[in-house]
């Protein structure tokens, strides 16, 4: 009864702010997109080749990198003035290069839309040892978490601050980092946890959320969830959710028609309890924050060796994901399936016969968007068949 009660507090809580929150159907188009992760030196001095070389495969919008944290490769091999900071102009980090600029006026030229992806809790320059948050640990004392604590005053003021300088250039929208969530302990430091308290009456206790510990590969971890923590796992996703909703106030404030994409795993169209446990991510609760769009990362390589798929298997695995996601977002072009043409390690360009198959299961799901990841020249770039 007491879990249900804070349930229902923090789901009022939750639908009061966002009762105002209506998405517009009309304003979401179909994309074909390209995520940059690293733009190719070979267009340092011809930019404008890139979108043009995008464009003649059909992309309508390039999602473009515009942090750079401390182990990142430099866009176009430029030099770089500081180890971790922004491609746009800002007074609250280090600008590492206005190559934002550019990249807005050449895809604009080319009549292409031009997201920023911005990263949020991984930010190295934000994940000072004063900034950073805690987690409950079964080996004894608390650890340092994940990423910046969005609890913590400063560190809020800095990402709203940074995406109002983002939204100053003409981009179209805003994709989220992967970043954007809070790992299954964390929210133990003094200004999480006091909230949490404060707003449930529950003490942030490993015994509070945890049944048991027990050895795994030679290290603790904790075993089996209690009631308590589903509570704490659905307070963090509305908090994120809170965060999520001034992020984009923010930004429309200089950009009134900018769009926001939530970056989304895998896990969290297909398997609900997990990904509230894991990520603190809710598919229906960042669609009430105000997600214009959700982006699914359907990758391939990841989903047929984590989940020990063949691959026929993991075609229609990642074609019941975008399903999944088309139910809960009910609009088949705001879910944004993000499909792998090239190996996170480092093996080169991906089958693509395997790709047309992932592009045929999708396609199942009804006429969703789709863009292609990683991208780093317009070589990488994979077409889904018509």
């Amino acid at each position: 009864m007491k879990k249900f009660a804070v349930l229902i507090f923090i789901f009022l809580s939750f639908s009061s702010a966002y009762s105002e929150t209506v998405l517009s159907s009309e304003s979401i188009y179909l994309i074909n997109g390209a995520q940059v992760f690293v733009l190719d030196e070979k267009y340092k001095d011809n930019i404008d080749l890139f979108f043009k070389e995008a464009k003649s495969k059909g992309i309508n919008t390039v999602f473009f990198r515009v942090f750079h944290n401390s182990k990142d490769r430099s866009h176009l091999n430029m030099p770089v003035t500081c180890e971790s900071g922004v491609y746009f102009e800002t007074k609250y980090a280090c600008t590492v290069n206005n190559l934002l600029k550019d990249m807005v006026d050449y895809a604009h030229k080319n009549n292409i839309k031009l997201y920023a992806w911005m990263a949020t809790r991984s930010l190295s320059f934000l994940k000072t040892a004063e900034n950073m948050s805690m987690s409950l640990s079964a080996e004894g004392k608390d650890v340092t978490g994940y990423g910046a604590n969005i609890f913590k005053k400063d560190v809020r003021d800095t990402l709203l601050n940074l995406f109002e300088d983002l939204a100053k250039y003409e981009i179209d929208g805003i994709l989220f980092q992967d970043d954007f969530i809070i790992k299954y302990t964390e929210g133990s430091d003094k200004y999480a946890a006091a909230l949490f308290k404060e707003e449930t009456g529950i003490d942030v206790k490993k015994e509070n959320f945890f049944k048991s510990i027990k050895e795994y590969n030679g290290r603790k971890v904790f075993s089996e969830y209690k009631d308590e923590f589903y509570v704490w796992a659905e307070w963090k996703s509305s908090q994120l959710a809170l965060l999520f909703k001034e992020l984009k106030e923010k930004a429309k404030t200089v950009n009134p028609k900018i769009k926001f994409a939530a970056n989304v795993y895998y896990e969290t169209p297909v398997d609900e309890a997990a990904a509230m446990a894991w990520y603190s991510q809710k598919l229906s609760t960042l669609k009430s924050a105000g997600a214009d769009y959700f982006a699914v990362m359907g990758y391939f390589e990841q989903i047929s060796s984590e989940q020990k798929l063949g691959r026929v298997e993991t075609a229609a695995f990642i074609g019941s994901i975008a399903e999944n996601a088309v139910k809960v977002m009910g609009n088949e072009k705001a879910v944004i399936m993000k499909l792998q043409s090239k190996s996170f390690l480092g093996k080169g360009m991906l089958s693509y016969d395997d790709y047309k198959l992932v592009c045929r299961q999708v396609k199942l799901a009804g006429n969703v968007s789709y863009t292609v990841v990683p991208v780093f020249a317009s070589e990488d770039i994979y077409v889904c068949p018509k």
